[in-house]
């Protein structure tokens, strides 16, 4: 796996948590469960059904590179196998669950010049979605194509943070995006235009899933 990061920033974010049999396609509008990893240790666990959001379960983890153990109402042990930057299997004693960083198959998208250059010079042509709001949401970026159906970019999640500190993770789909343009993506399309210019948010961290690389900016309002 190419990932180097630390054990707690490898896990560290927003996961679906779905069993082997779960459906990708459609995914979305079946029950399903998110599982949000802190780097201090905690974890809450989300039950999702008929558009509704609600805590299933909190506590805290450990996570050894091998092994992840989760501690809530019951304790859980998982032998983790870390495919790739974005989807992991957890072998538990009796099921097989997958943590994956959003409802696709594990396969890149490869954009046309055209498209590259379309999101590089407008980045609002990435447009933002999301299923609910507040904290621990799996954002989707997707991009309208014309007379084809949308493409999914890539997802992210946002951490909160004092002081005006957004940390964000950003796991591309989409290949020959590069950082610069992503941080744009995220200063126009989702700052900008999802959340309206919100004047409580100072500097943002943008954390590149699949290369570890972090980038920070000072987010001022356009007025």
């Amino acid at each position: 796996m190419a990932s180097s990061r630390s054990l707690p920033e490898a896990v560290r974010g927003c996961w679906y948590y779905i069993p082997e049999s779960f459906p990708i396609e459609g995914g979305l509008n079946r029950a399903h469960q998110v599982l949000a990893f802190s780097v201090d240790g905690s974890f809450i666990r989300y039950q999702i059904k008929s558009g509704r959001r609600k805590i299933a379960e909190e506590g805290d983890y450990t996570f050894d590179g091998n092994f992840l153990i989760i501690r809530g109402r019951n304790t859980d042990t998982f032998r983790v196998r870390r495919h790739s930057f974005r989807r992991w299997s957890l072998e538990g004693k009796k099921k097989t669950h997958h943590l994956i960083r959003g409802l696709f198959d594990d396969t890149d998208i490869s954009l046309t010049d055209a498209a590259l250059r379309d999101i590089r010079i407008l980045p609002l042509r990435a447009r933002v979605q999301a299923d609910f709001t507040g904290e621990h949401v799996i954002y989707r970026l997707t991009y309208d194509q014309d007379e084809q159906p949308p493409l999914l970019l890539g997802t992210f999640f946002v951490e909160h943070h004092d002081d005006g500190r957004r940390w964000i993770g950003i796991t591309p789909l989409a290949q020959g995006i590069e950082p610069k343009t992503w941080q744009r993506i995220i200063e126009d399309s989702f700052l900008d235009m999802f959340l309206g210019k919100p004047d409580d948010v100072r500097v943002v961290t943008l954390r590149l899933l699949d290369t570890d690389e972090s980038r920070s900016f000072n987010y001022q309002v356009k007025r």
